[in-house]
């Protein structure tokens, strides 16, 4: 663990707080628009390796318009991609868009709200290629991913600092990564439970 804390200082020293904070935008760009790259586990460890001079409160704050801000982005630009590349063409690959339609279609919540039910309960994965493919309201949408980004990752760093405050460096960053890995768990557990009560429920397709 000591030789772990070690490597990751020295990265995070010799990334900056520059290279820090672009660093952890493009995690988030990567996993909202390519494949999920465990961004929880990155904003714990970027704000456990603080750069000295700043306040926890200054770098919690900068965490969390970089995070809000790379969801933000990568959501929008898989939604640009297939909605030019494919659905404005006419090449989007009609068994895909089916599927994708009978996904929603078993789920309680069809509309943009789904992307609010993600954020306990990730059924629905590429919102970005969702929302291009079944016509949501883009604007409403990216709105809804701001918002579940916000509350999401603003509670993961109240909890963080907390854990700070009550524990040494070392010992708060354990947890706090435990506690995710956990609720990570947690919510891939609830996202099957939620997709089987769903497909099951009465009336539905």
């Amino acid at each position: 663990m000591a030789f772990a804390d070690d490597v990751l200082a020295g990265l995070f020293a010799y990334l900056g707080p520059g290279g820090a904070l672009l660093a952890l935008f493009l995690i988030f760009v990567v996993d909202a628009a390519v494949f999920p790259a465990l961004p929880e586990v990155a904003i714990v460890l970027t704000y456990s390796f603080a750069p000295p001079g700043f306040e926890p409160l200054v770098w919690a704050l900068l965490l969390l318009v970089m995070a809000v801000l790379g969801e933000a982005v990568g959501n929008a630009a898989l939604y640009g991609i297939v909605k030019r590349a494919l659905v404005q063409r006419g090449r989007m690959p009609a068994v895909l868009e089916r599927v994708m339609r009978r996904w929603v279609n078993f789920l309680v919540v069809r509309d943009e709200r789904i992307i609010l039910l993600n954020r306990v309960a990730p059924v629905v994965p590429m919102v970005g290629a969702f929302i291009a493919t079944l016509g949501w309201n883009v604007r409403r949408s990216l709105a809804y991913v701001v918002i579940g980004a916000t509350a999401k990752y603003a509670a993961l760093l109240v909890l963080i600092g907390a854990m700070g405050v009550a524990y040494d460096p070392a010992t708060a960053r354990a947890i706090a990564i435990g506690l995710v890995l956990g609720i990570v768990g947690v919510s891939g557990v609830a996202a099957y439970a939620y997709r089987r009560r769903a497909r099951d429920a009465p009336g539905r397709p």
